[in-house]
């Protein structure tokens, strides 16, 4: 779907906002250096990579992962990277499995396979009442993410390519 380059250019250009020469000096690289990375020219080392994971706030599985998304889930954020379930997730679990704790609050164990769900997904999941409602709903949701996705993708390609002074400064992607 998307490479390491595509996304460093949408964190660089659309999440961030910065030039060149402010990331490399943040992270301590040549702008050049930078510029070949992001034009899919090299590779960076170890270290870069880990500190432009940091920087950017996303985890390297995400960033090398071609088969994931162009922008990172809240799941593939650096501050995430050791949690199990992240804020705005939903866990789906059986209605016995909930464990009242003494605090009035409730405890349910997450199992493999359970499934999640981020903020719109839960909705769905929530108003759909028959289980082919819910997969057609989540199918629709995730062909329009996917439709989202390209075209996005191909904005940033074009982007690439232009003169920097011709360049798109567009607004942010929604986050998921």
């Amino acid at each position: 779907m998307a490479s390491l380059a595509l996304k460093l250019y949408y964190l660089r250009t659309r999440e961030r906002g910065l030039s060149q020469d402010a990331v490399a000096n943040a992270v301590g690289i040549r702008q050049a250096t930078l510029s070949h990375i992001e034009q899919g020219l090299s590779q960076p080392s170890c270290e870069v990579l880990l500190a432009l994971c940091r920087y950017y706030d996303v985890t390297p599985t995400w960033l090398l992962d071609e088969e994931r998304g162009l922008v990172p889930l809240p799941t593939e954020r650096w501050r995430n990277r050791n949690a199990l379930v992240t804020v705005g997730m939903w866990v789906e679990s059986p209605k016995d499995s909930l464990v009242p704790a003494s605090d009035g609050k409730v405890l349910t164990p997450l199992l493999p396979s359970e499934a999640f769900y981020d903020q719109e997904a839960a909705e769905l999941r929530r108003r759909a009442t028959l289980p082919r409602q819910i997969e057609h709903a989540m199918q629709e949701l995730a062909t329009e993410r996917a439709r989202l996705e390209r075209e996005l993708a191909r904005a940033l390609r074009k982007d690439q390519r232009a003169p920097p002074e011709r360049r798109a400064r567009g607004p942010k992607a929604p986050e998921r």
